[in-house]
């Protein structure tokens, strides 16, 4: 299966990375209704991952604080997860923020998707704490850039 990764093109694009993420952290994870998008999503870096042109994965990134890049909201579609999707994606953002001189990625982890980001070298920073009230335990892990 070949995945591509990149950076969102069109407004469809958003729009289809947007339906994904409502579709994941609003429907399937209970999420309040609204939440999705917010108002980061316009100072944000938005990336896609695709196989055979369908978008089955997404993720954005942006400055927080400056130097420092946020890695927020990766979402891959059920059908597509567990075959290195999340992985790629990752490595691939990891790269982009690289690119744009940032010197560290940081994150709010759903805890059970731990193990994804240490294979892409994120260590955890935090205990596991629920940051939405959801039931769905996070942990804040880094990736210093300056080290790659």
């Amino acid at each position: 299966m070949k995945i591509v990764c990149r950076e969102i093109e069109t407004i469809q694009e958003f729009i289809d990375a947007i339906r994904i993420r409502v579709d994941i952290f609003i429907i399937e994870q209970k999420g309040p209704p609204g939440w999705e998008p917010d108002d980061l999503d316009k100072n944000s870096s938005h990336f896609v991952a695709l196989v055979k042109d369908e978008i089955v994965g997404t993720v954005r990134l942006r400055e927080d604080p400056k130097g420092v890049a946020k890695f927020e909201r990766m979402a891959v579609t059920k059908k597509y997860r567990d075959r290195g999707i999340g992985l790629k994606l990752t490595s691939f953002v990891i790269g982009q923020a690289k690119n744009q001189g940032c010197k560290k990625i940081w994150m709010q982890a759903q805890k059970y998707t731990k193990g994804l980001y240490e294979k892409a070298g994120f260590k955890t920073t935090s205990k596991p704490y629920d940051l939405w009230n959801l039931g769905i335990r996070h942990i804040d892990m880094e990736l210093d850039l300056r080290r790659l």
